[in-house]
């Protein structure tokens, strides 16, 4: 079988980036539709159908979703309707606050992925499990609603799940539907050799770093220094993770700072709430930012030049401050330190380090009226849900082995990574091995 790999999307998406994202083709018969997503949620995948501009929009405006080929057209599709509804306001994530009145409706329809390692051409999963959003929206503090740019793709589930099943409404049990899992039809078809995936996003600035998905399997070269293996705990919708500690570091060259190195960022503060010793969040790839305590983003910016923006509840870069220039040119990175919640010594510790270059975000409409930098920590007020999403995830490996319940995370390296070396993840598997490298030597050149 072998690992088999997603098809990346030739234009990077997103008006809060912008991110490489998947393209899927969706269908039974030829030529489908091709369609634009975000890869790294569990259990079913939700796409905005083909009521969602119209909804959120209204007549004759642009819509972000519909330009960058994001709607699955259920009216033009091969797909089914299982007769099922999701709460109303149930989305992707939970990660981002979200206003909708009308419930995402499951659906099943066949998925075309990309080729495999053996260019034997694109796999299909029948019956993909799907979630149609018809009217949700993202809520900034402000109030202020915005629609959704892209949907995000389900990678898989929990041990043994090759499928999800659904009796019909009635509750009679007749007629119920099995609705496939992505890695788990995959693997049960035997079309790849575990019930497994291995994703690094890439990124797009300052230099390309194209994205990679692979089930079954996993590119080693997308994996440097140290892996931790984590438990995916039940009900098994999230990958959560401990973190320790937040630093800013100067890695070569001149520091921008008075300093090269700042340590205890994360409980900075803790004006918004105490941290202690660690904060347990999830990797949430279908979430743009760095959900965090105010606390912490507050202290990340004490160090930096940027303005808070309570209306979006986000960090706009001071573009006309020297330091500005200075900080994001240079060769520093904020780390992020994780432990193994089960390793009570403490010898499970991987740091996981992002470029200040990679957090030079950049918001377009219709979030904001023109083109404004912003520094993507996303201040956490009101909840727990603290994340880290795609702008961590630019710089970070993680894969998982479902039958096993464990995902793996890790520091990936940048543009300088070397050829792409795929291998296997077997089906017993509980730790991936790194390609061992010098993340520090990745970036030579760059910076």
């Amino acid at each position: 079988a072998g690992p088999s790999a997603a098809r990346w999307s030739d234009t990077p998406i997103g008006p809060d980036g912008p991110w490489n994202a998947v393209t899927v083709t969706m269908g039974s018969s030829s030529p489908g539709q091709n369609i634009t997503i975000y890869p790294g949620k569990m259990w079913e995948s939700y796409f905005p159908g083909s009521t969602y501009c119209l909804s959120t929009m209204g007549t004759g405006l642009p819509c972000y979703a519909n330009n960058i080929g994001g709607l699955y057209n259920e009216l033009t599709g091969t797909g089914q309707n299982l007769d099922v509804n999701f709460p109303p306001n149930s989305y992707f994530t939970d990660n981002m606050p979200m206003t909708g009145l009308v419930s995402p409706q499951l659906w099943v329809e066949t998925l075309h992925l990309g080729g495999n390692a053996s260019a034997t051409g694109p796999l299909v999963v029948t019956n993909l499990s799907m979630a149609l959003i018809r009217d949700t929206q993202l809520q900034y503090p402000s109030g202020k609603k915005y629609p959704i740019f892209a949907g995000c793709l389900a990678l898989g589930a929990a041990p043994g799940m090759a499928n999800q099943s659904f009796a019909d409404e009635t509750g009679t049990g007749s007629g119920s539907t099995n609705a496939s899992l992505l890695a788990g039809s995959l693997f049960a078809a035997g079309d790849i050799d575990s019930n497994s995936f291995g994703l690094h996003i890439g990124s797009i600035m300052p230099t390309t770093i194209p994205g990679s998905l692979w089930f079954g399997g996993y590119d080693k070269s997308r994996a440097v220094n140290d892996m931790l293996s984590l438990p995916i705990r039940d009900p098994y919708t999230s990958w959560t993770a401990a973190l320790v500690d937040i630093s800013i570091t100067v890695i070569a060259g001149g520091s921008p700072f008075p300093w090269r190195s700042k340590s205890g960022l994360l409980a900075s503060g803790k004006s918004s709430m105490e941290i202690d010793r660690r904060l347990d969040l999830e990797i949430d790839p279908c979430t743009p930012y760095l959900n965090l305590p105010k606390s912490t983003c507050d202290a990340l910016a004490a160090e930096l030049p940027v303005t808070y923006d309570e209306g979006l509840g986000l960090y706009l870069w001071n573009t006309w401050s020297i330091d500005y220039h200075r900080i994001v040119q240079s060769a520093s990175a904020l780390t992020f330190t994780f432990i193994d919640p089960n390793n009570s010594n403490l010898r499970g510790v991987i740091n996981i380090s992002v470029p200040f270059m990679h957090l030079n975000l950049t918001l377009e409409e219709p979030l904001v009226d023109q083109p404004t930098a912003y520094f993507p920590c996303y201040a956490i007020t009101h909840n727990d849900k603290f994340a880290l999403g795609r702008a961590f995830l630019q710089d970070a490996f993680i894969g998982a082995n479902f039958e096993k319940a464990v995902y793996f995370l890790a520091q990936a390296p940048g543009a300088g990574s070397g050829y792409p070396d795929i291998k296997v993840i077997e089906r017993e598997s509980t730790t991936l091995k790194t390609s061992g490298g010098d993340w520090t030597i990745t970036w030579q050149g760059i910076w």
